[in-house]
């Protein structure tokens, strides 16, 4: 197990990382090809702040099943719009350390993504040296309830990196906090007006209707409680409590800001 930091966020100032360089060492050492992210609000910012992170060294390719927002220039500059088989042709001629966002159309402001299938044999193919999909969404909200089909995950991809707000701790389970709020209290047994407890975070992240749904069993796992910053200190030592219990299902639970870009506590099994 490794862990950086203790128990209080103020201690760990000095011993913080950037969250984006340490995933990207992760993903380079276990020599991952496609990852996937799935879960709450943070995605996008994981998605495009990974991806630069990963550029430096690597030609990444990011794109969704689902729908995500047109990147803004600074996020990524390079957009390719257009069916998957192109998708490949135009991405293995990139440039070596660079980045592309595609997406097979847009509606809306958002960019479409492409089917599951479609992305592993991108991933397979070698469009890119790494890949990155957004597979989930969320509004916004910091936990949600899946639907039959949801998510779409690529079960090709060697890494699934799941994330959760702490924001919606000791906030009322509705539609503020949680996406789909009246059909996750009812399958969490909730009342309407209810409060979420360290113990519901628990049920949903370790769940089989929870963010590791449709994960494929090889795939490397890794939790990431997003918006620590924000946390006060007795709901990060409520979350921080639930952890070993966590470790159980993830192979690994950092605590982080993906705004931020910032790593405050990392555990492995």
């Amino acid at each position: 197990m490794y862990i950086i930091g203790g128990g209080v966020i103020n201690e760990w100032a000095g011993l913080m990382r950037e969250i984006f360089s340490f995933l990207a060492e992760e993903i380079e050492k276990n020599n991952v090809r496609l990852a996937a992210i799935t879960g709450g609000g943070g995605k996008t910012s994981l998605l495009y702040g990974l991806g630069g992170e990963l550029a430096r060294s690597n030609r990444v390719l990011l794109t969704t099943t689902t729908k995500i927002f047109r990147p803004l220039p600074e996020e990524c500059g390079d957009i390719f719009i257009g069916p998957a088989r192109l998708c490949f042709l135009f991405a293995r001629a990139r440039p070596a350390d660079s980045m592309l966002c595609a997406a097979s159309g847009e509606e809306n402001g958002k960019l479409l993504g492409y089917a599951p299938e479609e992305i592993t044999q991108l991933a397979a193919g070698g469009a890119a040296d790494i890949l990155l999909s957004e597979c989930d969404g969320s509004r916004g909200r910091s936990l949600k309830f899946y639907e039959s089909w949801e998510p779409p995950v690529p079960q090709s991809c060697g890494l699934l990196l799941a994330v959760a707000g702490i924001d919606a701790l000791g906030e009322r389970a509705d539609e503020a906090a949680v996406f789909r709020a009246d059909k996750f209290r009812l399958l969490h047994r909730l009342a309407e007006g209810a409060k979420l407890t360290a113990d519901d975070y628990l049920s949903y992240l370790r769940g089989a209707d929870g963010p590791l749904k449709n994960a494929p069993a090889s795939a490397k796992k890794i939790l990431l409680l997003n918006k620590w910053e924000n946390g006060g200190e007795e709901a990060r030592r409520s979350l921080a409590g639930i952890i070993p219990a966590l470790l159980e299902s993830y192979d690994a639970v950092a605590c982080v800001s993906l705004r931020g870009n910032r790593l405050y506590e990392y555990r492995e099994r």
